[in-house]
């Protein structure tokens, strides 16, 4: 509570039917190192065992989300038209891949996650999890969260965070504006910084998830209206 986290609470009590996964090789014990191979990195097992069948642990983990998705689609008291979806460090990763994937998603927030592939100094920005091979030959991270144009995507960040350096954070971030802005759909992407670590910061997610929900609302009713024009 004190950093946040409790996403999923703060997400029922905004209205929400809140879902908060153990995501694959993230949550302990989902894909367990049994043989300390790995001295005991889940995400490094999962990892090294979706290599050998041909997988990536991102996208099985995208995988996931969307049945997940697909399960809560069909509950009764769900209204699916505004799906929302959050993570902080590779949960963040996950739901700019989730997003750009799967069009159902209308609002995502990354936050202490969003940042390039590899910087300009040749550092490897993710963590070996999030890596999907060959991915490199098709565009940087940026292009991947350009698949979620033209609908709504926060990246947050904190300054005090010691694994995003605010340098390549913003690089990355004007990447994607390029590719939001050239959709026509500029101020559906923001940007914001905190100042603090690796957390989640409510203070700058809800009030960005509001002016989405009321943007998407307006937008289904314009669609209506000109659905009754003759």
């Amino acid at each position: 509570e004190e950093e946040d986290r409790d996403v999923a609470v703060q997400a029922a009590r905004h209205g929400f039917l809140a879902i908060a996964p153990a995501t694959r090789g993230l949550a302990r014990g989902c894909v367990t190192d049994l043989f300390g191979r790995f001295d005991g990195s889940d995400c490094t097992s999962h990892f090294m065992h979706g290599l050998l069948a041909g997988r990536s642990s991102i996208g099985e983990r995208v995988w996931d989300m969307q049945r997940i998705i697909d399960w809560a689609s069909e509950l009764e008291e769900v209204d699916s038209r505004d799906i929302l979806m959050m993570g902080n460090s590779g949960g963040g990763v996950l739901t700019t891949f989730a997003a750009a994937c799967d069009t159902r998603i209308g609002i995502a927030m990354a936050s202490c996650s969003y940042s390039p592939f590899v910087g300009l100094n040749g550092k490897i920005q993710h963590h070996h999890c999030n890596a999907v091979p060959g991915i490199m030959a098709f565009g940087e991270f940026w292009d991947v969260a350009g698949l979620i144009a033209p609908r709504h995507f926060l990246a947050v960040h904190g300054r005090k965070d010691p694994l995003k350096a605010t340098d390549e954070v913003d690089r990355a971030v004007e990447g994607l504006r390029v590719i939001y802005e050239t959709a026509e759909v500029g101020r559906h992407f923001r940007q914001a910084y905190a100042d603090g670590g690796h957390r989640f910061y409510s203070d700058l997610m809800w009030p960005f998830i509001g002016d989405a929900m009321e943007v998407r609302e307006k937008l289904r009713q314009h669609a209506r209206e000109s659905s009754r024009t003759p």
